[in-house]
């Protein structure tokens, strides 16, 4: 379990439009049973007026995802399931976003 790591959604209802979420928590608090995670909406569900400097667009996996920073929440470690992959090239796209959230620049 690192930053950026990506996981499967793990709920079933949002899934279809949620499919996975990106850890961003730093790894010097792996010891806390929580992960901060920001879901990563599929592209076609998303409106098209959307801020980029907010929900930047990533393409992963072989879909075209935007992660929605402002909906950022904490998962127990034990609901995240196993690793599906790493967004760890994108860091300073969430760690933008994250502060767009905070300043709203």
């Amino acid at each position: 379990m690192a930053q950026f790591d990506v996981y499967a959604n793990p709920s079933k209802t949002q899934r279809g439009e949620i499919p996975w979420m990106v850890d961003i928590q730093s790894d010097i608090l792996d010891k806390l049973p929580t992960r901060l995670v920001i879901p990563l909406a599929l592209r076609a569900h998303m409106p098209e007026a959307i801020p980029r400097s907010l929900c930047p667009i990533i393409g992963w996996n072989g879909s075209t995802l935007v992660a929605l920073p402002h909906l950022a929440a904490p998962f127990r470690v034990k609901d995240l399931g196993p690793v599906q992959g790493s967004l760890r090239p994108q860091a300073n796209d969430f760690v933008a976003a994250l502060g767009a959230v905070i300043s709203g620049i």
